[in-house]
């Protein structure tokens, strides 16, 4: 029993009472010939090409199918169930001529015969280098487990839902589709996890000197380029001289290439691969799965890298094991939530050049550990040809940055981070690569496709000027499942953030949508399902526990990867994107809450009279029922063109205004007060970071700097700007009380800030928003400006009212009790008045108020928000929970007792 190697077959059909296979070979199908790029320069970027020309209307594309089907008669002959075709695949089943299928005797590749006994098309996908082929029967292919299949025939995610109901058919067909394709790796490589291995063997390695032909010291390459017509490995080791080392290719585009010991490629050497296709155009590309790059030191090669050879000798030494969520106390896991630190380690240094691992790990991560934070999220880490794209157009996905350090640098910096109790998240671009074919993966092989879209339409991002992966191929997702598994296993990361998944759930990319159309626009013509299936199979690998490894304790222990996390940046608010795959979700754990950032940031333009109640808790609430990530800022916020929070409240004023106290130097006489614009936006500052905490979701996440209210922008060293780092650094002194920073409010608002998240560690606020579709708040007024609502049993309240106080303001509990002030905005020790006495405590009194059991009087100083945690209850009056005045409604404040 066979299947059709599906980046070699796109269809099978019958002509003239023969089977006729059509091919994707390297430009499509046997009569179509690979379509040029014209050559450009681009403005910014290294290597970009003018994507082609898209095609006329209504001429006919190929594009590859996963699994192609074997016609009835030979899967009947063969006992292999009928299965699904791909949308580009039409198969006709009747009649049928007689087919074999023929196996080699030293091969065991199986072919596709016609009745004249003519190949048509090898049956199997690309195996591993001596790896006997697989062997598909009924027997080989998994037990459904438990929870792995919709129940009666219908998934959780429309059954828990009825506005999926009219979509149920789609969504299962996007769920079949996964696990067909989930069934055929496993049948043909033994598991997922084993499948996602794959860099164990692809790329440079020593080569295994008990093996017959090899000897100590021999290097084997392996690549797949179908559009290849020569392939050869070259570098300073034998003085850039391509066909050297020539390679050797399967039926399959798999080549392999041995570099005796003799050759002199050791660890640490320069290498690239000397391409020459079938039409005799010659270039030279950077392995695909190269773990280390380095600039070119040619003339006349600025700006472009080379890769090296790494051979695993140097091993890092690892002195924490991976964090368990396992591993948390039942005590300290009660208030467990995810507090995220996003991070660039380029950009970390506070001197114009670029930060390094090692920097990072020594002197912030211990400050980053005590303010509170938990996970410290790494971005721009796969290797990336222009620094300016802020590490989102990635040229090769499985070295770590080159310009911070090299790879166990890297892993110092996450071993640094377990020491210190923090997960470590990667924030991984899989939605698309960077269009640099010199030193990228754009015309590897000198065809369209290799692991992308060879439609134009399909293989661009129109914006972006970036390549889409196709991710109904095998080989693409041999390719990035590997890269997941990699990151995961080599370097420990305990997470992923999956950057841009809008562009990849649509086959519109998303581009110039709003999704203002309701449910309907999220599947069905406008969804790219083999996305979707990468995205579940993705999620379904990083979570396999199938492994056995060494702990430190040198104790073999089984590896569950129970504990990685999965975030989403999602834009559309597609239904199920945090479901569980066999719900028919994508799988994912979180979702960024994208929403309240950009309005946020509308707002802080704006005077006060805006900043009502009832606008702040849209802003904060608008958010799917799916467990998401709460943010006042990430560095999209804050990237050139745009400005950070702080800056867009203070301005121009940060600059020199920022002083706490009087100058010194000014007459005693001459009066003195803080700049206005610097005290309203350090308390709105303060404020925002409060309510969107407790509001927004049901994890936290700030970026690297904005918790002491950076100022300016962030702009990356680029032609535009002469290559400055004016803007591509943190000014850490700033927040420094002995330094730079003395007198200043930024070591204020940091206090703050690891204040705020010490008070979601003891007092559970994020965890209280858990299985919350929106968050309610009990008491919004904006006649006032006040708002109140509960985090569990803490009673949160804010007076947004830019000069009012309110010296006695009843707000309604849901509980009777004792209320403890157990963190204010407007403390002296964060830059505010002190106007509150520190653990003062109020009791409810009377009868139900703002619809809650009873009420609580509190002095509310303006422009300030408080959190009071419950620390003794009891009962309110039974017959007081009908009685409601006006002031419930909203209106009214004589306090009267009309019900």
């Amino acid at each position: 029993p066979v299947r059709l190697a599906m980046h070699r077959t796109v269809g099978v059909s019958l002509t003239n009472g023969r089977v006729v296979v059509r091919r994707a070979d390297t430009g499509g199908d046997e009569m179509s010939t690979p379509q040029q790029h014209t050559k450009t320069k681009t403005t910014e970027g290294v290597g970009g090409d003018t994507p082609p020309t898209p095609p006329p209307v209504g001429a006919p594309q190929i594009s590859p199918a996963f699994p192609v089907p074997l016609p009835t008669s030979v899967a009947a002959a063969q006992g292999v169930p009928g299965e699904t075709a791909g949308p580009a695949v039409a198969v006709v089943r009747t009649p049928e001529p007689a087919v074999n299928v023929n196996v080699a005797p030293a091969t065991g590749v199986a072919s596709l015969l016609d009745s004249n006994g003519v190949v048509a098309s090898p049956l199997v996908p690309t195996q591993t280098r001596g790896a006997p082929p697989p062997q598909l029967s009924s027997a080989a292919k998994p037990p459904p487990s438990r929870g792995e299949r919709p129940v009666l025939g219908k998934l959780a995610l429309t059954r828990n839902d009825p506005s999926l109901a009219p979509y149920e058919h789609l969504l299962k067909a996007r769920w079949e589709k996964q696990q067909s394709r989930y069934e055929t790796i496993v049948a043909n490589e033994g598991s997922l996890r084993t499948f996602a291995s794959a860099y164990k063997t692809f790329g440079l390695h020593p080569s295994d000197a008990k093996k017959p032909g090899y000897e100590k010291g021999d290097v084997t390459y392996t690549e797949y380029a179908p559009g290849a017509a020569k392939l050869s490995l070259m570098g300073d080791f034998n003085e850039w001289t391509p066909g050297e080392f020539n390679g050797t290719v399967d039926e399959f585009g798999k080549w392999t290439v041995l570099v005796p010991a003799s050759a002199g490629l050791v660890n640490g050497s320069q290498v690239r691969v000397a391409i020459t296709t079938a039409t005799g155009k010659y270039f030279t590309r950077i392995p695909a799965w190269i773990r280390q790059v380095t600039p070119c030191l040619f003339e006349g090669a600025a700006g472009h890298h080379n890769g090296v050879y790494d051979d695993g000798g140097d091993d890092y030494m690892w002195r924490h094991d991976a964090i368990s969520d396992d591993d948390e106390d039942d005590e300290k896991s009660k208030n467990y939530a995810l507090k995220i630190y996003e991070a660039h380690i380029g950009m970390s240094s506070e001197q114009p050049r670029y930060g390094t691992y090692r920097e990072f790990a020594d002197s912030h991560l211990v400050r980053i550990a005590a303010l509170g934070y938990n996970v410290v999220q790494l971005m721009a880490i796969g290797d990336h040809a222009y620094y300016a794209s802020f590490g989102y157009q990635v040229t090769n996905f499985f070295a770590p940055a080159h310009r911070s350090g090299k790879p166990n640098d890297l892993k110092y910096l996450i071993d640094t981070a377990h020491g210190l109790g923090m997960k470590v998240f990667m924030d991984v671009v899989h939605a698309h690569a960077s269009d640099n074919s010199v030193d990228g993966l754009n015309h590897f092989d000198g065809t369209d496709s290799h692991y992308f879209h060879d439609d134009p339409q399909k293989g661009w991002h129109s914006l972006w000027g970036t390549r889409m992966f196709n991710y109904g191929s095998y080989e693409t997702l041999r390719f990035l499942l590997s890269n997941l598994k990699y990151w995961q296993t080599e370097f420990k990361f305990d997470g992923f953030r999956f950057d841009g998944v809008t562009a990849m759930l649509y086959n519109h990319r998303g581009i110039h949508w709003d999704f203002h159309g309701g449910v309907n626009e999220f599947y069905g013509e406008h969804a790219d399902d083999d996305a979707c299936a990468y995205l579940m199979l993705a999620n379904k690998m990083l979570r396999e526990d199938e492994e056995t490894v060494i702990g430190l304790d040198g104790v073999e222990k089984t590896s569950k990867n129970k504990s990685v996390t999965t975030i989403a940046e999602e834009v559309s608010g597609q239904p199920g994107v945090c479901r569980p795959v066999w719900h028919g979700g994508l799988g994912f754990d979180l979702r960024l809450s994208m929403g309240p950032p950009d309005k946020w940031g509308q707002l802080a333009h704006e005077p006060d009279f805006n900043w009502s109640p009832s606008r702040i808790v849209e802003i904060c609430t608008s958010r799917t029922a799916e467990p998401a990530v709460g943010y006042l800022e990430s560095h999209d916020q804050s990237l050139v063109g745009d400005k950070t929070f702080a800056f867009r409240l203070m301005d121009g004023a940060m600059y020199a205004c920022m002083g706490k106290f009087k100058p010194e130097g000014l007459p005693e006489h001459q009066d003195w007060q803080v700049h206005p614009q610097i005290e309203r936006g350090v308390a709105l500052h303060k404020i925002a970071r409060l309510l969107t905490l407790t509001l927004a979701g049901e994890a936290w996440m700030g970026f690297m700097g904005n918790e002491f209210g950076h100022l300016d922008w962030v702009d990356f060293p680029r032609e535009g700007n002469g290559e400055s780092f004016a803007h591509a650094r943190r000014q850490w002194s700033l927040r420094d009380v002995n330094g730079a920073g003395k007198g200043l409010f930024y070591h204020d608002l940091e206090r703050f800030d690891g204040a705020l998240l010490k008070c979601d560690a003891s007092h559970g606020l994020l965890v209280a928003n858990k299985n919350e579709e929106r968050k309610r708040v009990h008491h919004i007024k904006d006649d006032t400006g006040v708002l109140a609502f509960h985090c569990g049993t803490n009673l949160i309240v804010c007076n947004l009212h830019p000069h009012e106080s309110y010296p006695y303001y009843k707000v309604g509990s849901e509980f009777g009790g004792k209320y403890k002030l157990v963190l204010d905005t407007d403390a002296t020790e964060f830059g505010g008045h002190g106007r509150l006495a520190a653990n003062q405590s109020a009791s409810t009194e009377n009868g139900a108020c703002d619809w809650q059991g009873t009420g609580v009087c509190l002095y509310l100083p303006s422009r300030s928000a408080q959190v009071y945690a419950l620390i003794d209850t009891w009962d309110a009056p039974d017959e007081l929970y009908s009685t409601h005045t006006d002031n419930d409604f909203g209106y009214g404040s004589d306090g009267g007792d009309d019900t």
